[in-house]
């Protein structure tokens, strides 16, 4: 046994022709391994000056605000006399800011240390220029961000004053404490613990964006503060893209921050530059943001250029159009505002022609989009669409279908809102306008588990992938797995789930004869929007008479003084939390060629908790 182990250890250390087998290749081409994976400790570790090697190899990477390097393997040649052997290779580095990769050629040597192939550290390994004492400097003058505008043309975001404020932790020294109690102030609205992590992370010698604060808040509340440190806290006067606007939607623009710059859409943009952090801001940065002048040079002593390794001539941002209009926009905040009861609420209006978006505010105004991204049960307010499955298979609006307090199916019982007495001799037309459930649900056998699946999806559009600038749920309505869960859908239950840019949707459409894909950004045009999609001209007709109906004789009766051509449906959607049954309350409506949506949580019923909300929103339109 020990002589077969002493031959196998022999036959490992020996090539076919009885020499010493070249390590060399190998070691070098671990070197590169480690460094493109970014492990430059171990990357360090393989060189005969680890310490050295580290410093170096860290420095580059964070002078050059380095995304990405690839190191690919080129022609080895071995070692001759006292030459070392070398490993060229092909660098491809993706540098912070710089829109296209810079490539060069180096090489890496190998040597011998106690028998063991180590590369031989020296700083040109880096870049053949890159020579002791040597530094990579990326300069950028970044251009003016465009605006995002209204359908008009008009701004939506524009400059405003502002100072931007981040830590030079080499400078913090003994005052570190301070400066974190100081940054505690609500003003500056920072998590410290988060902080102090970004600060111990970083070069020291690299400023940590703290806070951007608009300019009259900075010299008001925060500058006095700030004051007693120096050199520590590095303030810069910038100018800013702010809304008043629609500041949901348009979203916020702050400084960038290490997490931010490692998302997609920010190739371009560098450490310290003012970014969207939200909204449109954010979706569109790399259109507003632009390229910026920019130059990567490596520099010796005295700052003295050696060499460019990349020269970018920038272009200016490309403004965002929306179809916002700035008076049903501010229209929108102010009933949302007057009307919400302290709920959470959400407002949606459509151009029902066009399907763009004339404005959408939330309450609260500075929490989720939920006028666009919400997911609900949309309770009665789904009636319009299954009355569109019902005409689709026969049912006419003046079919008898009795308005009972409650209905079995299969053991389940399905009742009324509170309120709403029997009707027996209720037609279709009547239960639509009341909002009965027994009268929907009584027809369900005209109706197959994925009828209200496939007409959601082929004449309103849900369910279908919508991009319409910004995030959005588009809505959800799977075929039913039983008579039971078939009976919830028709009546905006079970699992059917609508945000409230959805049933605006259902309402413009139903109005105008025809789906059209709900848009926000019109310039540049998102791509794979729906094409539009007319409904047959004899549902469409009986639809928007059944929603007019609602209004002249049924549970949307507080719209009858707002003038025009109004129609209206109510919804009230059960749900369940911590074992209570609550509800909320939704309203979608047209006026003319506007569509509107209301959507109220934990709303007693549509009628009296979006109802006042939609009443204010179309008398003013």
């Amino acid at each position: 046994m020990a002589l077969s182990v002493v031959v196998a250890v022999a036959l490992t250390g020996c090539s076919d022709d009885g020499k010493a087998k070249d390590t060399g290749q190998q070691a070098a081409q671990d070197f590169l391994a480690a460094w493109q994976a970014k492990d430059i400790a171990k990357a360090a570790g393989l060189t005969d000056s680890p310490d050295q090697a580290k410093t170096v190899l860290t420095a580059a990477q964070t002078q050059l605000d380095l995304r990405q390097g690839e190191y690919a393997p080129g022609a080895y040649t071995k070692a001759d006399g006292d030459k070392p052997a070398t490993l060229e290779y092909n660098a491809k580095l993706t540098v912070q800011g710089i829109p296209n990769p810079i490539e060069f050629k180096s090489s890496v040597p190998v040597v011998k240390v106690n028998g063991k192939s180590v590369v031989h550290w020296q700083s040109t390994i880096v870049h053949p220029q890159y020579t002791d004492g040597a530094k990579f400097k990326n300069s950028r003058d970044v251009p003016d961000r465009a605006p995002i505008l209204d359908r008009n043309g008009q701004k939506l975001a524009g400059p405003t004053p502002a100072v931007a404020i981040s830590v030079w932790p080499a400078k913090m020294g003994g005052d570190a404490e301070a400066i974190y109690a100081a940054l505690a102030d609500p003003v500056f609205d920072k998590d410290i613990p988060k902080l102090r992590d970004a600060v111990a992370k970083a070069n020291p010698d690299n400023a940590v964006p703290v806070v951007t604060l608009r300019q009259d808040v900075f010299e008001a509340k925060a500058r006095a503060k700030l004051a007693p440190f120096g050199a520590a806290i590095i303030i810069k006067d910038i100018v800013l893209q702010t809304s008043d606007k629609a500041k949901q939607l348009v979203g916020t623009v702050g400084e960038a921050t290490s997490e931010i710059l490692q998302k997609k859409g920010y190739e371009n943009a560098g450490a310290g530059d003012q970014v969207g952090v939200s909204g449109l801001q954010a979706r569109y940065q790399a259109e507003l943001a632009g390229i910026a002048t920019s130059k990567v040079t490596i520099q010796g002593a005295g700052d003295a250029q050696i060499a460019v390794l990349a020269e970018i001539q920038g272009k200016p941002g490309t403004p965002v159009k929306t179809s916002l209009d700035q008076r049903v926009q501010a229209l929108a905040e102010k009933v949302m505002a007057e009307n919400n009861g302290g709920k959470n609420a959400a407002i949606v209006a459509i151009d029902t022609k066009t399907g763009q978006i004339l404005g959408a505010a939330n309450n609260p105004a500075n929490g989720a989009n939920t006028a666009f991204t919400g997911q609900y049960a949309p309770g009665s307010t789904f009636k319009t669409v299954t009355s569109a499955a019902l005409l689709q298979a026969g049912l006419k609006t003046t079919d008898k279908a009795p308005c009972d307090n409650t209905l079995v199916v299969n053991g389940q019982t399905f009742k009324n809102y509170d309120g709403l007495e029997p009707i027996p001799n209720a037609d279709f037309r009547t239960d639509f306008a009341e909002s009965c459930n027994t009268g929907f649900i009584s027809q369900r056998d005209r109706l197959q588990n994925d009828s209200l699946t496939k007409t959601a999806n082929d004449l309103f559009g849900i369910g279908q992938p919508w991009d319409v600038g910004t995030s959005t749920f588009d809505g959800s309505v799977p075929p039913a797995e039983s008579a039971n869960e078939l009976a919830a859908s028709m009546i905006g239950q079970g699992r059917v789930a609508a945000s409230p840019l959805v049933m605006a949707s259902v309402a413009a459409t139903i109005e105008s004869g025809t789906f059209n894909q709900p848009t926000l950004v019109t310039e540049p045009a998102p791509p794979g929007k729906l094409a539009s999609k007319p409904l047959d001209p004899n549902i469409a007709a009986q639809l928007k008479a059944l929603m007019q109906n609602v209004v002249q004789n049924g549970t949307a009766s507080m719209l009858k003084g707002v003038g025009g051509d109004v129609g209206a449906k109510t919804g009230t959607a059960e749900f369940a939390e911590n074992g209570e049954v609550l509800t909320n309350g939704w309203m979608i409506a047209f006026k003319n060629d506007v569509a509107v949506a209301v959507f109220v949580e934990k709303g007693k019923s549509g009628g009296s908790a979006a109802g006042p909300i939609v009443q204010a929103f179309l008398s003013a339109v």
